[in-house]
């Protein structure tokens, strides 16, 4: 089978944005996919679906590991943790759960959005989780605990998107607003923001410089 590789890249305001995906077999899923993620070591992929469930696939094979069901409507955005022991996942219910990758089991529920959880990033370290929601907000919480560190409002619609730095000291959102925002991690405190979208801002990544 053929390998493909799809990038969707667009650059503008000096700050590059970009979505990578590649398949090395084909996966099938029975009801559609609103999000995919590949484990750190490149072995594994999450996918987050209508049917309320995330599965974990083997990238080689194609075949389904494991199942993981909790939530009570269709998964909207799935991530796993540095280590690739963790995926954390954000739902139309509301909610965010964390979960176990190797046992399938739900480790906690995170609860405190108003509205559908539309995307979920870990921290470079793990030891955070930013969601963003239907409600306009970005939360921080602690991995660990599951603990809510801090709320962030300034967006003026849904929020699609969200990416964190590789260093970790800023996170980006993107809305249905039309903006993308740069935020300081530490203290939530905005630092830019970039317009050229007539749409909302569905998924975006950092990439790092190589100039």
């Amino acid at each position: 089978m053929k390998r493909y590789k799809i990038i969707a890249l667009f650059l503008f305001a000096g700050v590059c944005f970009c979505a990578l995906a590649q398949n090395s077999a084909r996966i099938d899923n029975t009801s559609p996919v609103y999000s995919v993620a590949f484990s750190p070591d490149g072995s594994l992929i999450i996918s987050g679906s209508n049917d309320k469930t995330i599965k974990l696939w083997d990238v080689v094979t194609g075949q389904e590991i494991r199942t993981f069901s909790g939530h009570s409507s269709w998964v909207s955005s799935v991530a796993f943790n540095p280590g690739g022991t963790l995926i954390v996942s954000g739902s139309e219910d509301g909610t965010v759960k964390l979960w176990n990758v190797s046992t399938g089991e739900e480790i906690r529920t995170l609860s405190g959005h108003s509205g559908g959880v539309w995307s979920v990033a870990f921290s470079p370290d793990g030891s955070q989780i930013i969601s963003g929601s239907e409600d306009g907000t970005i939360k921080i919480w602690n991995t660990d605990s599951g603990e809510e560190i801090r709320t962030i409002s300034g967006h003026l619609s849904n929020i699609w998107s969200s990416s964190v730095s590789p260093d970790g000291k800023q996170f980006a959102s993107g809305s249905e607003d039309g903006s993308i925002k740069l935020w300081e991690s530490d203290t939530g405190k905005l630092i830019k923001v970039f317009f050229g979208h007539s749409d909302k801002t569905q998924t975006l990544t950092f990439v790092i410089n190589v100039e």
